[in-house]
């Protein structure tokens, strides 16, 4: 019973644990004009080495536990270095002209995007290459599909948006209206490749958390979770096809599902969901 209560304890830290370090080194944020944009760098490569290095030393010590989830659930496991730099930004992406005076903000954003989705790519490669799931020709075809949809929509989305500052300043030198630029930049087209590409991203983890607890490699909570999160990312996937982001007034928080580090937070959750789920007899007594 006491190693249940303490794995329930350390599964909830696990779940927070990108917030819990993440908001302490929000103070040292690039987006705060006195920071320092290499400090920021500095402070973040050092915990996510650190995350990383304590990572491997706990899993290979309680190796026998994994099993064959061990190095899968710890490359997901890693998807917490990228969430961190998100998280200690505390700022959402300058649109404004005042970009341009600092355009290496919003590049490290998209940084740590890139970080985050080669992660994603390299344990679904893995994945798929090792059958862990299980799972016969067909489907894997079509999941393969779905998944290099999936992936080429991030790598397509974070590049577009990683020469966002670029294009701005191409365009005001062009002696256009800067108030223009986003509507233009981010047109109606753009927008429907990003609603594809959601779609595509959370029906590949719903169907990825059934899967995974469907075989025994997670528990209940983690399905029921991500299930309902990556339902209401593809409702307002929906919403925003429909409205062309002009969603109704009260549902603004739609728009928190939109964005592209929610499915990777999800992912980093299944990745706790795979490294918490341990045999019956491994918390006996």
């Amino acid at each position: 019973m006491i190693k249940k209560i303490i794995l329930i304890l350390a599964t909830l830290i696990l779940i927070i644990l990108p917030f819990l370090i993440g908001i302490p080194i929000i103070k040292y944020s690039p987006y705060v004009e006195s920071n320092s944009f290499k400090a920021y760098v500095i402070i973040w490569a050092f915990i996510s080495i650190a995350v990383t290095s304590i990572s491997i030393v706990v899993l290979n010590y309680y190796n026998q536990l994994f099993g064959s989830l061990l190095g899968f659930g710890l490359i997901l496991f890693l998807l917490i270095c990228p969430i961190i730099g998100i998280v200690g930004l505390a700022a959402a992406p300058d649109l404004s002209l005042k970009m341009l005076e600092h355009p290496e903000r919003e590049h490290l954003r998209y940084i740590f995007l890139f970080i985050a989705a080669i992660i994603f790519g390299v344990f679904f490669l893995f994945l798929l290459k090792s059958n862990l799931l299980k799972i016969k020709n067909v489907t894997t075809w079509i999941i393969t599909f779905v998944f290099i949809l999936a992936f080429a929509e991030f790598i397509w989305e974070f590049t577009h948006h990683y020469l966002y500052p670029e294009g701005m300043k191409e365009w005001v030198d062009q002696g256009k209206n800067v108030v223009e630029f986003g509507k233009n930049y981010d047109n109606i087209y753009i927008i429907n490749i990003g609603v594809l590409g959601r779609l595509f991203q959370f029906s590949l983890i719903i169907w990825l958390s059934i899967r995974f607890y469907q075989l025994n490699h997670i528990k209940i909570w983690n399905p029921i979770v991500n299930i309902i999160l990556s339902l209401i990312g593809i409702i307002s996937a929906i919403i925003i096809y429909v409205t062309q982001m002009n969603i109704p007034k009260g549902f603004e928080f739609l728009f928190l599902f939109f964005i592209p580090g929610i499915p990777f937070l999800l992912l980093y959750w299944l990745a706790v969901g795979l490294l918490t789920k341990f045999k019956k007899s491994d918390m006996a007594g």
